[in-house]
């Protein structure tokens, strides 16, 4: 399967990003508290050369892309709130919709690949 282990990864990066946004939400109110993000999607770009291509180790295979899962990260510096709380409710809950669509597109894209393995796999 080729982009399976990409869609896999990209569906647990997606799942993390839903317990960080959850959790972005449960502490609105909590002092000092720093918004925490996972980058996966610029590290997954990284790992694709400037021509578009994979990074090949050797002329007949193929390097498949790093499948190191998201880098978590906090953002600091802007604080939303006196208590230097920096959890902006209405972006959380824009980060959790676009992620929840995200994730829909990514299981819709499996379901579809494992359908034409199976469709190939019983004729």
């Amino acid at each position: 399967m080729d982009n399976y282990n990409t869609i896999k990864d990209a569906m647990s990066v997606s799942n993390e990003r839903a317990n960080l946004i959850s959790n972005n939400i449960a502490n609105v109110n909590t002092a000092n508290y720093k918004v925490k993000r996972i980058e996966f999607e610029n590290l997954l770009n990284k790992s694709v050369d400037n021509a578009g291509q994979l990074k090949k180790t050797n002329e007949r295979h193929m390097q498949a892309p790093n499948h190191t899962l998201g880098r978590i990260t906090e953002r600091t510096g802007l604080s939303v709130k006196e208590n230097g709380n920096n959890v902006d409710l209405d972006v959380e809950m824009l980060n959790q919709s676009t992620n929840a669509l995200y994730y829909s597109a990514l299981t819709a894209q499996l379901n579809g690949r494992l359908s034409m393995y199976n469709t190939v796999t019983s004729s």
